[in-house]
């Protein structure tokens, strides 16, 4: 008798490698509503900071050795973000409201359950936890995870929306200086390298709740206390378009760079900013996320102006 994809998944067909091609399809598809967000902005800030003098203590590494890399960052960056998904989405208000703002995804699709995700984030915790060590970037991972488990399983994601963004916060710094210490080899970072990293944190502290504006059904579905549940719909729109244009110039200045770069860092921010307080409704507010995750990543790409 044939198994089924779930059963498969779960363990019980045969291993081999259309069952690796399934279970790497499901895990895609928890994680890539997160990638643009977390993924992509956190590679760029890596690759830029391993390239770039002043965010690194010796010399910075030459191109090729860090696209080299690049694979790395990139497993570095999914593979912590995969365990913090199948940690979330596993949980039963999780469900509730994916079935609300994100039906695609594998639990409410019925590709998997509950308990399934549960058993593979068991499986795949030490084996990510070992990889990262090898790659110099253990103790960065063994962080990721206590901020998983604050996030997820002591409900620190629902409880405040500034507590949610603090933990956002310390894990991006995470992510970005790993990402870098990875993209050079397990360079130092600088001084600056370590100011920089804190000043995005303060930008994902301020600004991340972007995300929140296209996901209010599902977050007032799961009694979380999101800011535009707690602040009301304008007011968290204005609490993000005032930091993002503060931002825009404060780390164009930060960085000392040019017209050309400081104008487009200050422009888009100020494209973003508008989007937040002049358009509303579930597709304009995803665009306007997705908006602010370029916006991040451009800022990420400073350092090279400098």
């Amino acid at each position: 008798m044939s198994s089924s994809p779930v059963d498969r998944f779960s363990g019980k067909g045969i291993l081999g490698i259309n069952t690796l091609l399934k279970a790497m399809s499901l895990f895609w598809l928890f994680t890539v509503d997160d990638v643009a967000t977390f993924v992509v902005p956190n590679v760029v800030f890596g690759l830029c900071g391993g390239l770039s003098k002043p965010i690194t203590a010796s010399e910075p590494s030459n191109t090729a050795n860090v696209i080299f890399r690049l694979p790395q960052v990139i497993f570095f960056n999914w593979s912590n973000l995969l365990v913090f998904d199948l940690a979330n989405q596993r949980l039963p208000e999780a469900v509730r409201e994916d079935a609300l703002n994100k039906p695609w995804r594998p639990i409410p699709r019925g590709l998997v359950t509950s308990i399934q995700a549960h058993r593979a984030m068991l499986l795949g915790m030490p084996l990510i936890a070992g990889a990262n060590y090898l790659m110099g970037v253990g103790v960065e991972t063994a962080l990721l995870f206590v901020l998983t488990w604050l996030y997820n399983d002591l409900q620190g994601g629902d409880e405040n929306w500034i507590c949610r963004n603090l933990i956002i916060a310390a894990a991006f710094f995470l992510y970005n200086s790993g990402s870098v210490k990875v993209a050079c080899s397990n360079c130092n970072v600088t001084d600056t390298g370590a100011a920089w990293a804190i000043m995005v944190s303060g930008i994902i502290l301020t600004t991340m709740h972007v995300q929140d504006l296209k996901d209010q059904q599902g977050d007032s579905a799961r009694g979380r206390r999101s800011a535009p549940l707690v602040l009301g719909n304008a007011p968290a729109r204005w609490t993000l378009a005032i930091p993002i244009c503060i931002w825009s110039y404060g780390c164009a200045r930060f960085w000392d760079v040019g017209l050309a770069a400081g104008s487009a860092v200050v422009v888009l921010g100020v494209i973003v900013a508008t989007r937040c307080v002049g358009y509303s409704g579930r597709q304009s507010d995803r665009r306007t996320w997705e908006l602010w995750a370029l916006w991040l990543a451009t800022l990420y790409m400073l350092p090279l102006a400098h």
